[in-house]
Formats: C-alpha cells, structure tokens, sequence
C-alpha cells in the first residue's frame, strides 16, 4: 500500500545533542553557571507539548529567578533581561533552588508556551515589564535576548552573523555541528527509501524558506536542513519552521498558527510529501486554513494511501491525526499510523501511552513493523 511518511528531526532522525548543549550553554548567560540543569526537567517539558528550546529557555530562567526573588525581593530590577540577569546575580545572598519546577499552565492554540506562561501569571515574584520582556517575542532575534543567545551556541558567531545580518555578541563554535548525531543506519535509511514510500521533513526546527524561493532571506537560519544533510536525506521535502513563517509572512499571519500541533503543518507536509513541491503545498494547506476546505491541489493525492507519522513528542502526532481527519472528511481513503519513538525514555513512553499511540524504543523495531 502507498504510504506518505512524516519524520520529525529531533529524537527521530537525529539525536539532538547539540540543542541540549546549546540550551544549557544560553540558559547559564542569565542564571548562575554552575547551576545543573538537569535532563528530567527538559524531557518533562517535552512530555507537556512544551519541546522547542526557544520556549525552554525563558521557562527555565523564569523558573530559577522566581525562587530567587520568592526568597530575596529585588525592587526596582531593570527591565532589559540581560541587565536584570547581571543585577540578580551580583545581589543574590539566597543560595540556588535545589531543583526547579515550571509550574502549570494549559497551552493555547496558536500560541507559544511561554508567552502563555506570561499571560497565565506564572512567576509572579519577577517584575510585570521584565517578566514580558523575558517570556514574550521568544522568536525575534532582536527582541527576545535568550533566544538570540541561543542561536548564537547553535549556529555558532559566524553563520549567526550570517543569518541575522547582525554583528555577534560572543565567540561560539556551532554546538549543532559539534554534538548532533543521526540516529538512524544505512539499513534503516535503505528501507525507509522503499518505492512505495512518500517521505517528508516535518519539524518545529528553524529553516530557511521553501525550496521553490530563490530570493536571499535575512533571518532564515538552516538548521533543519544541517540535520537532513547530517542524515544523508537532504532531497526529500521539508516543511520546517522557516517555511512556516515565510508562508506567514506573505499571508500576514502568525506562524504560531501554522505550526504543529496544527494540522496546517501536516497537510503541507502529506502534499509536499506526494508532489515534491514545498511552496505549492504550503499554500494549498494555507488555504484549508482560511476556507476550511481543501483545494485542488490536493487532489494529486492518491484516493487512497497510510499517512504515517513518526515522532518522539505529541505535537506532531495531533498534527497528523488532525490533518488526516480532515482528509478523510474530504473523501480520501486514509488510514493514520501514529508511530512514538522513545529511544528508551520512559517519560516519553508515558506521554503516548496516555495518547494511545504506538511506540517503540528503536528505529529497528519501527521499521519492522512498518
């Protein structure tokens, strides 16, 4: 049977080691250096739908300054968060928090975690300006500065230069470079290749625009497409986050909108994944998005095919689930495999069993199934 396969990049195709390096080395320019920031609380955010770092970031230096001022109030903290971040470190007389905890909060569709953290009064101990500073506009490379310190570790001073058109503020290798790694075989790749398998990229990871747009772009950092090269499958479709917000900047929307656990994300990428065609698909999924109706575009789609999906956090499986829903109201024979890969994370493993989703701990296994 016809299958169209959707990957995530990190946890599934390649183990993420450089954006866990690049989280901590950003979150420790704004918290004490020597403070662990300890692998279960990452893997928990991940298990909440929490699983971009641009969002962990501010949620973790939230979380840490607001132990610190629940026991020692600063008054009158600058407003600039990196000014603030200086200030609380020279006056902290409160020894570190033993472990932190982000607390609770429900996440909004089409809105990114940590500004919902804002609005939902979380870490109420920093004050109101400096808390919006740090926890809102994570994705402006000129407004959020833990977002900007961040692509500065992952891309390292020279390509972040290059991407964002602005001078660097420090020295930094690229920690993408450094310490990601495939996480998948010859053999695996060989059978994922099979002629009866349509595979796409799809992830929240940043991009640059689709494929079809010649134009040079300012702000469009390639770091899915480092992970697909990593992996040796730099010719199949993505539909990353770059191509999100180029699609949203030519329609004037929020690429918060757009992205998984959207279904928006996933029709482009079953579309792109079928046709080859990124831009095309992006539009046609656009257009579900305005009219609520499938277009013309997608009747390249086989009548009838399994659109399988195969990540290591939820977002991208509601994302699927939802798209092919709308799929099969639109008439298509569509069956939905949602398959979780867990690399033996019982956390994981726990957020799909109360999912009902399939998992396994090894692509070996996937692909026996598959």
């Amino acid at each position: 049977m016809t299958k169209i396969i959707l990957l995530d990049i990190d946890g599934v195709l390649v183990q993420p080691g450089g954006y866990r390096a690049a989280l901590r080395a950003a979150v420790h320019r704004f918290i004490d250096p020597g403070f662990e920031i300890r692998e279960e609380l990452l893997t928990e955010l991940e298990k909440r739908g929490i699983s971009s770092e641009w969002d962990m970031s501010p949620l973790i230096i939230a979380s840490y300054w607001n132990s610190i001022l629940l026991r020692q109030p600063m008054p009158n903290l600058p407003d600039d968060v990196s000014a603030a971040a200086n200030e609380i470190q020279y006056q902290s007389k409160v020894d570190a928090p033993q472990q932190l905890s982000v607390p609770e909060f429900v996440l909004v569709a089409g809105q990114y975690p940590a500004e919902t953290a804002f609005h939902a009064g979380c870490f109420s101990a920093i004050p109101e300006v400096l808390r919006r500073n740090l926890l809102t506009e994570t994705r402006n490379v000129h407004k959020s500065h833990p977002m900007r310190t961040f692509q500065h570790f992952t891309l390292g001073n020279k390509y972040f230069e290059e991407t964002y058109h602005l001078p660097a503020e420090f020295e930094t290798e690229s920690l993408l470079l450094k310490y990601d790694s495939s996480n998948i075989t010859e053999g695996v790749q060989k059978k994922l290749f099979h002629e009866d398998h349509h595979l796409a990229a799809f992830t929240a990871r940043p991009s640059g625009p689709p494929c079809e747009v010649a134009e040079s772009i300012v702000g469009y950092a390639p770091e899915a497409e480092l992970a697909l090269e990593l992996v040796n499958m730099k010719n199949i479709p993505l539909i990353a986050f770059g191509k999100l917000e180029y699609l949203a900047s030519k329609y004037r929307l929020d690429p918060a909108t757009l992205v998984k656990p959207s279904p928006v994300q996933a029709l482009a990428g079953t579309l792109a994944a079928w046709t080859g065609e990124e831009w095309p698909a992006l539009q046609a999924a656009n257009h579900w998005h305005e009219t609520g109706k499938l277009n013309g575009r997608f009747g390249k789609l086989p009548k009838s095919f399994e659109l399988v999906v195969v990540e290591d956090t939820m977002g991208g499986i509601r994302s699927v689930r939802a798209a092919g829903e709308i799929l099969q109201n639109a008439g298509f024979d569509v069956s939905i495999r949602t398959i979780g890969l867990t690399s033996g994370n019982p956390a994981k493993a726990f957020a799909f069993e109360q999912a009902h989703v399939g998992y396994f701990e090894t692509w070996e296994s996937i692909m026996a199934v598959l």
